[in-house]
């Protein structure tokens, strides 16, 4: 499914992350601690859920009783692990035929109550549930003064068509 919208969107997902990621580093360093501690929160949230769903669709146990911090998170950490997920998810859409995402997987959530959704259905969740976050953390940057990152699609393809204009048409 190399050219999938589903790859496309976890490429989006992936290339939102890092703009989140890039924008926190350059947040004015006079930032309230405790908004900014929010924030990182919040981002981890998306993360910590993005791990939990991966562990559901690869069939492994997942090692999270919680699913937020209680601390904040290091962000240099965060944006390694969420690179690391993101990368993982791509890799995954890209190659899982469309028959197995029609296969449902019985789970168990974090607060004890079962789940059962298919492949398809938790690929969708973790693609709306991150951008629902990062809408939220947008308004908290916005609040806190620090300048965001668009993360519209048309701002990452018209980014993206940029780039892959040959040098010979350029001139």
């Amino acid at each position: 499914m190399p050219d999938s919208v589903l790859v496309q969107l976890f490429e989006h997902k992936a290339w939102c992350n890092r703009r989140l990621v890039e924008a926190l580093r350059a947040a004015p360093a006079d930032v309230d601690r405790r908004q900014m501690a929010v924030i990182l929160l919040t981002f981890e949230h998306t993360s910590i859920i993005d791990r939990i769903f991966k562990a559901h669709l690869s069939g492994e146990a997942h090692a999270f009783t919680e699913t937020a911090g209680n601390r904040r998170p290091d962000l240099d950490q965060l944006a390694a692990i969420m690179a690391e997920t993101d990368h993982w998810y791509t890799d995954y859409v890209a190659a899982a035929p469309q028959a197995e995402l029609e296969t449902p997987i019985a789970f168990t959530f974090v607060d004890g109550d079962g789940g059962l959704m298919t492949k398809a259905q938790m690929l969708a969740h973790v693609i709306t549930h991150g951008a629902a976050h990062r809408g939220a953390i947008g308004v908290m940057m916005e609040a806190a003064n620090i300048a965001g990152a668009s993360d519209m699609v048309t701002t990452m393809v018209s980014q993206r068509r940029g780039a892959l204009i040959p040098v010979s048409r350029c001139s």
